[in-house]
């Protein structure tokens, strides 16, 4: 309940350990996989030069999909909107500007973190598939990436999914030689957290994002404390 995505708390100075982040990798790969597959592959960069270069590829998608989107239209463009959390006022609320806050700085220091993890699939592109395939190929490696957020923050690590180089997957595959027929599913920066005091997150209640039987169906459950659901009350 309390692992975060971990923008600015990333400690980009102090050394990880390769045994560390194999540790989290082997507690990611008992997550379940579609078929029984284990078709996901990851591919761990540590190399500064790589590092850095990939971190220039991320900050210029982020510039081009974040930045330009809203210096052009704002919030008031329904396709910017919708992709942010904005208030009656029209205007991003503080929460969103917490969080665009923290993306910008991922996007200025990615390429420092001490290591990046690529999540792979090795299954045929969902582009040649249905929306069954689409499911299959990402659902078979997000709960391994989750396992590996979970493992992370129980050893006084995070990190952060991000997607913004697979705009530029071909260039992300020839710098680490990964094959044409590989899918790129997520980049993770994986550092220490500055602290480890992260709290639960304010959520929709379970009421108001669930639905009995049919979509808009009342669904009968009042949210409990964050300390009943632990146990603690």
């Amino acid at each position: 309940m309390t692992t975060r995505s971990v923008r600015r708390r990333l400690d980009l100075e102090r050394p990880v350990p390769v045994e560390v982040v194999g540790e989290c990798l082997q507690i990611a790969l008992q997550a379940p996989t579609g078929g029984h597959a284990e078709d996901w592959r990851f591919v761990v960069v540590g190399d500064p030069d790589l590092k850095q270069r990939i971190g220039e590829i991320y900050l210029r998608n982020y510039e081009a999909h974040v930045l330009a989107p809203l210096r052009c239209t704002g919030v008031d463009d329904p396709a910017v909107a919708g992709r942010l959390g904005v208030g009656d006022s029209g205007r991003p609320t503080a929460r969103t500007e917490r969080i665009l806050a923290g993306a910008d700085h991922l996007a200025r220091n990615i390429g420092r973190a001490p290591w990046l993890v690529l999540a792979c699939a090795t299954r045929p592109s969902p582009a040649g598939g249905g929306p069954g395939t689409w499911s299959a190929v990402y659902g078979s490696v997000y709960p391994a990436v989750w396992s590996f957020n979970l493992a992370l923050r129980a050893r006084g690590l995070g990190t952060c999914i991000t997607s913004l180089t697979l705009h530029s997957a071909g260039e992300v595959a020839e710098l680490l030689a990964i094959p044409d027929d590989v899918v790129q599913v997520t980049l993770l920066p994986v550092a220490w957290t500055v602290g480890t005091d992260f709290k639960v997150a304010a959520r929709r209640p379970v009421a108001e994002v669930a639905s009995l039987d049919r979509w808009g169906t009342p669904f009968p459950y009042a949210d409990r404390t964050f300390d009943e659901l632990a146990g603690r009350a």
